[in-house]
């Protein structure tokens, strides 16, 4: 959700950018100063609050003694969704347009719109538009793409999900690929993984499950830079940005195992247990 907002309010920044030149208000320099949360959504330059009292729970191991903090992530996320409102709110008064989420819904897996239905839920929480293209289960690869294509040129859409698993009869990484890199709030186009495997690049998004464990560790103090590493399993979705991510955080060494494979071939990881020591 956040790099969707993000996304739109790119070419605010460019307008923005323009206006200070020519003017130095208290309110232009404001605007400005916020622009730069949404720059790279990279780990080195997020702005994160220290500690929340309210964020930790103490809780002591009867084995051997020693204390571990229990991370609050319900409360995390509600500070989170009131940052992205208040700015969803700043920019239609500034440029009155709200960011625009189209959701890609093929069949009726009942996980699938479990999982639309909590997406939907939150960006009428923090005002972010949203569209649903829903297909049969019986339909076709061709009829998919036509729609994606379409969502890739509507101006009033800065981001596309494409909600997965597929059926089997639909190329998954083909349409997944069709995905415009702009509008790719997954992270998952070639573009945006490759960009963030490669030293030096930026991912124009990052796959939201593994940025929300790295955000949860920041706005909870953990100290990441310097620490040894485990993340379990490798999948695209999870598993592997989640490491990528943490190399980019500079741990001291990271390294990753695989996760159950299913009969069918997927990956049935649905998160990242991951570990952290000095």
């Amino acid at each position: 959700m956040r790099c969707l907002w993000a996304a739109s309010w790119r070419s605010l920044r460019r307008k923005t950018l323009h206006s200070s030149t020519s003017s130095s208000s208290p309110s232009s320099s404001s605007l400005s100063s916020n622009l730069k949360l949404l720059g790279p959504n990279l780990p080195d330059v997020w702005m994160v609050p220290g500690p929340s009292s309210s964020a930790f729970r103490s809780q002591s191991s009867a084995a051997n003694g020693q204390t571990a903090n229990v991370i609050n992530g319900k409360s995390i996320a509600r500070a989170i969704r009131a940052e992205i409102a208040n700015e969803i709110c700043r920019m239609k008064e500034t440029i009155v347009k709200s960011p625009g989420l189209a959701i890609v819904l093929v069949g009726g897996r009942r996980d699938s719109r479990t999982f639309i239905r909590v997406k939907l839920k939150a960006c009428e929480e923090v005002g972010i538009t949203t569209y649903v293209e829903e297909f049969p289960e019986e339909c076709t690869e061709d009829e998919v793409l036509r729609v994606v294509s379409r969502l890739n040129n509507n101006p009033s859409v800065n981001g596309i999900i494409v909600q997965l698993p597929l059926p089997q009869h639909v190329d998954e990484e083909r349409i997944v690929n069709f995905v415009s890199p702009e509008k790719d709030v997954d992270g998952f186009h070639p573009l945006n993984m490759g960009n963030l495997a490669m030293k030096g690049r930026e991912p124009l998004f990052i796959p939201c499950a593994p940025k929300g464990c790295i955000e949860l560790l920041l706005r909870s103090g953990v100290e990441i830079m310097g620490k040894r590493a485990v993340v379990v399993g490798r999948s695209k979705i999870v598993g592997l940005p989640t490491s990528l991510l943490l190399q980019l955080a500079k741990t001291g060494s990271c390294c990753s195992g695989y996760g159950d494979q299913s009969s069918s071939g997927r990956n049935t990881e649905s998160s990242a247990p991951m570990a952290l020591s000095n």
